[in-house]
């Protein structure tokens, strides 16, 4: 992509997850925000951020020529549809996780993507913190992996957003939403897909239909055992990774601080604490490396063909809890 030394970006969604999105772009140098589309809401973001172009209906942004590339931070069923108008617009795209509602949309959509020639990064944000990124370097010092436990427990004692109530939309609820960064992060850590996968779910708050509590135990081809612990019901939130390997174990522990979507991590080696990062807001290392990417010509962390792995060991996630069996991926 030849435009200078920035991109020029359009948002669409202005919801929460939107907003973090424009608060990134404004913050990246390598990019610059100038039209959002969103049905209900776009025009309070609009005036915040400055954006040239305000609309309620997504194709308009994607007619306009001076835009390079969207963001997509609607409802994950809405997904699809509108990656696959942004592929026939020709713009590159970072959509929100979990790309799609499940592995076949994905496939879709990639091979749409390499036909039209067309970046498509999904906003796998927890790749993009600093103690991440220095916890895959010292990966090598433990030696291989044999078990990895995630527990990403939050609390929503209410839906942040209508569309979570629905279980068609959501997709069950915990497991796309949570589960697919924790899976994300499990296979890119290994370099493996799950052989199988044995999951169970359960909903304790009644404010919606599908499951906010969840377990996934995924079998790795090499005997080794990754696990996932999921809650939208924890207070106060627990964020923690444990990485054991022959030669040592690593362990990063997050804490929210500050703005929204603003995390505190600590990592340690060994028990000995080898990084800290007091305060962290990953939808900009993000952003910025969906900039680059897209000015530099390479493909970016968590493109989508990167991905289809771990939307695929979603799916088995979803058919286990669905059927009580362990699922192949």
């Amino acid at each position: 992509m030849q435009r200078g030394d920035c991109i020029s970006l359009g948002i669409i969604g202005c919801g929460r997850i939107g907003r973090a999105h424009a608060q990134a772009a404004l913050e990246d140098g390598r990019c610059r925000l100038v039209a959002l589309a969103d049905p209900v809401r776009p025009d309070r973001l609009g005036a915040e951020v400055g954006a040239r172009l305000v609309t309620s209906d997504y194709r308009e942004l994607l007619e306009r020529s001076d835009i390079d590339a969207v963001v997509i931070a609607t409802p994950t069923d809405t997904h699809l549809p509108i990656a696959l108008d942004a592929v026939a617009a020709g713009k590159h795209m970072l959509v929100e996780k979990p790309v799609t509602l499940d592995a076949a949309g994905a496939e879709q959509l990639a091979q749409a993507a390499r036909a039209a020639g067309v970046t498509v990064m999904v906003a796998q944000s927890r790749r993009f913190p600093p103690a991440v990124a220095e916890l895959v370097r010292r990966l090598p010092r433990i030696g291989a992996i044999f078990r990895i436990h995630i527990h990403f427990l939050v609390s929503f004692p209410a839906p942040p957003t209508e569309w979570w109530i629905s279980a068609r939309r959501a997709r069950g609820l915990v497991v796309p939403l949570q589960g697919s960064h924790s899976l994300d992060s499990i296979l890119w850590w290994t370099g493996q897909t799950p052989r199988a996968v044995l999951a169970t779910g359960a909903r304790r708050n009644q404010a919606w239909e599908g499951e906010d509590e969840a377990d996934i135990i995924c079998r790795l081809p090499d005997e080794g055992v990754a696990t996932v612990h999921l809650s939208l019901s924890t207070a106060p939130a627990v964020h923690e990774a444990l990485v054991v390997g022959e030669r040592g174990v690593l362990r990063l522990v997050e804490s929210p601080v500050g703005r929204p979507f603003t995390w505190s991590f600590r990592l340690e080696e060994n028990g000995a604490g080898v990084f800290e990062d007091r305060e962290c807001f990953p939808y900009l290392q993000q952003m910025q490396e969906f900039s680059s990417a897209l000015l530099d010509g390479r493909t970016p962390l968590a493109g989508i063909d990167e991905v289809l792995p771990a939307m695929r060991t979603m799916d088995a996630a979803i058919a286990s809890m669905t059927r009580g069996v362990w699922v192949p991926v």
